[in-house]
């Protein structure tokens, strides 16, 4: 890939880009397969399914917990090294989960996935972003993160027809294929590429692995908070690790020799608002994609093929506004559509709490799928507009790391407010009263941030975004 100033792509460009965009899209589409394929494994593995919310949980701990470093790994090893070692990499995990005999060999296998896909997905947007210029970096990396979009929307589905024709284990099967493709067109069309000043830099490992154990603690606390009891002292001795080792990440990333980011990106402003209003969007989708997918199977009896085909009303529209983000004409007004666009995905998430009906639920997915595929693509863009593009890797990895966490984490608390409020077991799996609530939640926190944003979003809009070297010298 080369970035000249040329509006079109060339041959291997497009092939490069075909490589970066189904690098990310495997990862994507392999997060959220196992949504449908929820009900079947847990009578396979003789669980519930609130039970195997970890199987989902665990990729995002191991996607988001390894990201922090992937940046620092992505930028100072190459893009295209990285990028084919860590699809190698997924593949093999693919293989453990699909032998897979109980839960416990599942969720590593899911863990290992997540780590895989941690090095995988920055490292695409990384050789998209550092090869082209201008217009070209903005569709190239609306391509790439439309891929990415649309197999995370596009997983329930294909999760769907592979679950009724070949079983749960088949899902984990089609990745090899598709590993194999992504890796041919990656290690020919892709030049290599490396940054000396971040490779002569000591690796963020105690940082990351603050970020990592943090999160971890988190997350375990809001799935096993009701069962302890939240006063209880395995409860408070975990909520008070979570923060610590989170303040402690902290505390390392104020000394600029060790740390991973230098004070223009930790004190930029929109770069923070762009994170949090990502990171409401990512939690949106997750919990709407699990959640109501497990209503649709457990709730109204429909069949996995069934229920994925339903939920092609959010996939569709949410893969084509992600690709739509990338031809936004100008920061001022893309800040504006991130607030519109996160109020437009609550307002979808809630209309999946009245009635029903197949064709209003339909209808809701469709408005969700808009609000969540715009917000997601704009606020990853406008990131990657942010920073120089020797930082693109490291910095979308912090991006994402926080996204991925914090969805972790809610889709944790989440399962537990479902297990509470149905009453715990096979039951509350199929309490409508109880996903309406979570979903209901879903909406609420993607409401708030759409105003907290707006907040951000009017002064940008007024008198535009100042560069992000304006932030170094405060």
């Amino acid at each position: 890939m080369a970035g000249d100033g040329d509006s079109e792509f060339t041959a291997r460009e497009r092939l490069a880009l075909g490589g970066a965009a189904l690098s990310a899209l495997i990862v994507e589409l392999d997060w959220l397969a196992v949504s449908v394929a929820l009900p079947q494994i847990a009578d396979d593995l003789r669980r519930t399914p609130t039970d195997l919310q970890w199987v989902i949980t665990a990729f995002m701990l191991g996607f988001g917990g390894l990201l922090p470093v992937a940046g620092w790994v992505t930028d100072a090893f190459g893009r295209r090294r990285t990028t084919i070692y860590a699809i190698e990499l997924f593949m093999v995990s693919s293989l453990v989960c699909a032998m897979a005999e109980d839960l416990v060999w599942l969720t590593v296998g899911r863990a290992l996935q997540g780590a895989a896909g941690g090095f995988a997905v920055p490292g695409a947007v990384a050789m998209t972003a550092g090869a082209f210029s201008g217009l070209k970096r903005d569709r190239g990396l609306a391509i790439v993160l439309a891929s990415a979009s649309g197999g995370a929307a596009l997983a329930p589905f294909v999760s769907g027809l592979l679950v009724q024709l070949f079983g749960w284990r088949s899902i984990f099967l089609v990745n090899f294929p598709l590993g194999l493709a992504a890796i041919a067109l990656v290690y020919w069309c892709v030049r290599p590429s490396n940054n000396p000043e971040t490779a002569a830099r000591r690796p963020p490992l105690r940082s990351g692995l603050c970020v990592t154990t943090g999160a971890v603690a988190l997350t375990v606390l809001a799935d096993r908070g009701s069962t302890w009891g939240w006063a209880s002292a395995p409860a408070i001795v975990c909520g008070l690790c979570g923060v610590g080792l989170l303040v402690a990440f902290v505390v390392l990333e104020r000394d600029a020799s060790r740390a991973m980011h230098g004070p223009e990106v930790y004190g930029d402003r929109p770069l923070r608002a762009l994170t949090g209003a990502g990171a409401a969007s990512m939690t949106g989708f997750t919990i709407v994609s699990t959640f109501f997918i497990l209503y649709l199977q457990e709730v109204q009896g429909y069949s996995a093929f069934f229920a994925g085909c339903v939920f092609l009303g959010l996939s569709v529209p949410n893969a084509l506004s992600a690709y739509a983000a990338g031809r936004v004409p100008s920061p001022g007004p893309a800040y504006l559509m991130v607030s519109a666009a996160l109020a437009t995905a609550a307002v979808g998430v809630a209309g999946l709490t009245v009635g029903s009906s197949t064709a209003l639920s339909v209808l809701a997915l469709a408005v969700s799928g808009v609000g969540i595929g715009l917000s997601g693509g704009l606020t990853n863009v406008l990131t990657q507009q942010r920073v120089r593009a020797e930082q693109a890797g490291a910095v979308s990895g912090l991006a994402l790391a926080v996204k991925a966490l914090t969805a972790a984490v809610a889709l944790s608390l989440a399962a537990t407010v479902l297990e509470t409020l149905g009453g715990g077991g096979r039951q509350a799996s199929s309490d409508q009263g109880a996903i309406e609530v979570v979903l209901g939640a879903a909406a609420a926190i993607m409401l708030c941030w759409a105003l907290l944003f707006l907040r951000r979003a009017i002064p940008v809009a007024r008198h535009g975004v100042p560069p992000i070297a304006a932030a170094r010298r405060r």
